[in-house]
């Protein structure tokens, strides 16, 4: 077992609780002239998740905890991951902390930073440019 620990990084404790920090999934996205985080974050309790910001950083951190002690259980399989997290994201301005709204729902964290309008994301059209002719070999040979 201690191979496979060192193998994949990481070990696991008797209560379920890993020795590295796991980290949640997460979306960013302009929507609304807002910078729009989604964090899947189930089985946190709400209480335990903290949204900061501090210029042009917020930090989303917590802790999921072992919710059920089973001593003497014997696991085929465990893949909840337990313990702190911590995700840092660049925005791409300075913002006001008193701006930013945080909601939790079903396991979900919603993050909501007001924009500047002109720092939306807008569609940019692609022009297509056609690839230049090259001669082809057989007129390159008469010409030398």
């Amino acid at each position: 077992m201690d191979r496979m620990d060192a193998i994949f990084g990481r070990s696991f404790e008797p209560d379920g609780s890993s020795g590295a920090a796991w980290t949640p999934a997460c979306e960013v996205s302009a929507r609304d002239g807002k910078a729009v985080v989604r964090c899947d974050v189930p089985g946190v309790d709400p209480g335990d998740i903290h949204v900061a910001v501090k210029g042009r950083t917020l930090t989303i951190s917590g802790e999921r905890k072992a919710t059920e002690e089973t001593p003497g259980e014997d696991y085929w399989c465990r893949e909840i991951a337990y313990g702190s997290f911590e995700r840092t994201i660049t925005l791409p301005e300075e913002v006001d902390a008193k701006a930013v709204k945080a909601t939790y729902r079903n396991g979900e964290l919603n993050v909501e930073v007001a924009l500047r309008k002109e720092l939306t994301a807008q569609t940019v059209p692609i022009s297509v440019e056609q690839p230049r002719a090259r001669p082809s070999k057989a007129i390159s040979n008469r010409l030398a």
